[in-house]
């Protein structure tokens, strides 16, 4: 596909973050769960979901399937509130939502990718001090001390700006419709087992990224001092050598904060 490249190196503000990354040895099986966490999977609140996913309220989160979505309510705290997506092991991953109150409650969501019960990857969407502005601050496993990435802004297939980043970073941006009453964004989570590609490139094996998709011009970085916009949001792994790689996840943990948070669609690609 041909593409045409615009804007110049994201220069935006970068805040300090703590990165893991997204290769590493595969899991071992324990065995067997303790009494409080073979109590605590027994009391959890679940339904089954699109496609067949399971979904599992986590912390004072309750789920309602409304027959057209699954409304997830009491998501008060972002530590604690919110629901976890499993299936079987798949590679690719999308969350289509509406959300609400998310900027009014000051706290954001962060999205974390399993295999069982070991962390892939993780992403945090902070709101900042300045309305509308946010901190993504995304951690992958790749490499020890966690794994430098790239950010990719898009609108449509246009790429607006693409940067590099030390693990050691995170991404300042601006995201207007997260005030504003109902917003759709879709989230993305993909691991690149055997390789593959982004809409920028190719991807190393073992190599993971996370996607968020808006309207419009959802989503904004500062660019030498100038603000471009996109409709959708690519970071993507830098892995390193001498690791095994993940060859696909299980599960996603959401948590959130926010007035309302629906569900308007989930589907995965399954691990080969």
């Amino acid at each position: 596909m041909m593409m045409k490249l615009t804007g110049r190196l994201l220069t935006a503000a970068l805040l300090s973050v703590t990165a893991a990354g997204c290769q590493g040895e595969e899991p071992t099986p324990s065995a067997g769960d303790s009494l409080a966490t073979q109590e605590a999977k027994a009391e959890r609140t679940c339904i089954e979901g699109f496609e067949g996913i399971k979904n599992c309220a986590t912390g004072r989160a309750t789920l309602t399937n409304t027959g057209k979505s699954i409304a997830v309510s009491n998501l008060t705290n972002v530590k604690t509130d919110g629901f976890s997506s499993e299936f079987p092991r798949a590679v690719d991953w999308v969350l289509k939502t509406e959300l609400g109150g998310v900027g009014a409650a000051g706290q954001g969501f962060t999205l974390a990718a399993r295999d069982g019960d070991q962390v892939v990857s993780t992403i945090s969407v902070q709101p900042g001090k300045e309305r509308d502005q946010v901190t993504l601050r995304p951690s992958f496993t790749g490499r020890a001390g966690g794994s430098p990435f790239t950010v990719n802004l898009w609108n449509g297939n246009t790429l607006m700006n693409s940067h590099y980043f030390e693990p050691d970073y995170g991404v300042g941006s601006v995201w207007y419709q997260i005030h504003i009453g109902l917003t759709r964004y879709d989230f993305g989570f993909k691991n690149h087992g055997f390789g593959g590609s982004s809409m920028y490139g190719r991807v190393a094996p073992g190599a993971c990224s996370w996607t968020f998709r808006g309207t419009g011009d959802a989503f904004t970085l500062d660019v030498d001092g100038k603000r471009v916009s996109g409709d959708f949001l690519e970071i993507v792994e830098d892995i390193g050598d001498g690791h095994y790689p993940y060859t696909g996840f299980s599960a996603i943990d959401v948590k959130a904060a926010a007035s309302t948070f629906n569900i308007l669609g989930e589907s995965t690609v399954s691990a080969k």
